[in-house]
């Protein structure tokens, strides 16, 4: 909880559907919709955004490249930054 979110999202080749939500641990919490489904087209900039948690729980990047017969491309890459301390950024990517 109150950890802060960012990612990039790069699209090589063919478009794609992308999504983002926030799925809280708590069995009661609803689903909180952070970006809706959309497509991406291949030559479309980055998408960049963030997301504060108010609960703890996880963030779902979805990437669905199921909607063609070409094969599609795409990477990203995020970032975790807890309470306020500049130390406490862990990065990733794929």
């Amino acid at each position: 909880a109150g950890a802060t979110v960012a990612w990039d999202v790069v699209v090589g080749g063919w478009e794609l559907e992308y999504s983002a939500e926030f799925v809280p641990v708590d069995d009661g919490a609803y689903v909180i919709a952070v970006e809706k489904p959309r497509w991406v087209a291949g030559n479309e900039e980055a998408i960049q955004n963030s997301y504060t948690t108010k609960d703890a729980g996880n963030l779902v990047l979805s990437v669905d490249n199921t909607g063609s017969r070409r094969r599609k491309v795409a990477a990203y890459r995020y970032s975790v930054r807890r309470g306020r301390s500049p130390a406490a950024i862990f990065h990733g990517n794929e």
